[in-house]
């Protein structure tokens, strides 16, 4: 039965032209979770700073081609964490086993925490005014939100443009972000995004229209 499954179905997970994480240590992550065996880990987090600690390890999590990690601490503080498994540069098993806590949900849980951290990283909406073939990216490029984005949209112009408001995380990253819709797009508002948008496409205005060096 698993060399028919093989034969018919084929997980591709990670995006197109994007390089999967290197998880070298997923195995041994694996083996943990199903044994429920105690793991030291060595992590580097987002900001590069290194953590060693020891963990519980509950469930892995495969989300856009990205293996997660859901594990309390050995310690008992607090509630399970998320880690990214690329970002484990060590680990190895205790010898110890642990009891996962009664009525843990690995779905409900990854659910949760997955609204909490979109909750926490998009704080500002940005009001936009959008071509036929943005709507048509906008779900594409910045997932759930575009979505609810051209759920709401008002009715659209001459052009097919129409108004969307669009959930953006901090500035700087927003600004990148709405860069990618490239002439198909414009900012409405906040003034202050907009003003930030607009200076990014006159520093790249000005770039281009100098003549590259020889």
């Amino acid at each position: 039965r698993a060399r028919l499954v093989q034969d018919r179905f084929h997980l591709d997970a990670p995006a197109w032209f994007r390089d999967a994480d290197p998880v070298p240590h997923l195995a041994e992550v694996a083996r943990a979770v199903w044994e429920q065996r105690t793991l030291r880990a060595e992590y580097r987090r987002w900001s590069g700073e290194l953590r060693l600690r020891e963990l519980h390890p509950l469930g892995l999590v495969l989300k856009g081609g990205i293996w997660y990690l859901v594990a309390g601490v050995a310690s008992g503080a607090g509630s399970p964490r998320t880690y990214r498994v690329s970002r484990l540069l060590a680990v190895a098993e205790t010898g110890g086993t642990f009891e996962r806590p009664a009525g843990f949900d690995l779905a409900a849980h990854w659910e949760e925490s997955s609204r909490r951290l979109e909750s926490a990283l998009h704080q500002e909406t940005a009001l936009l005014r959008i071509s036929p073939r943005a709507q048509r990216l906008l779900p594409m490029q910045f997932g759930a939100p575009g979505a609810r984005a051209l759920e709401g949209a008002g009715a659209p112009d001459a052009e097919g443009w129409v108004e969307v408001e669009l959930s953006v995380e901090a500035r700087a990253v927003a600004v990148g972000d709405l860069l990618r819709l490239g002439p198909e797009a414009e900012v409405l508002g906040p003034p202050e995004l907009r003003a930030a948008v607009a200076e990014a496409v006159g520093v790249l205005a000005a770039r281009y229209a100098r003549q590259p060096a020889p």
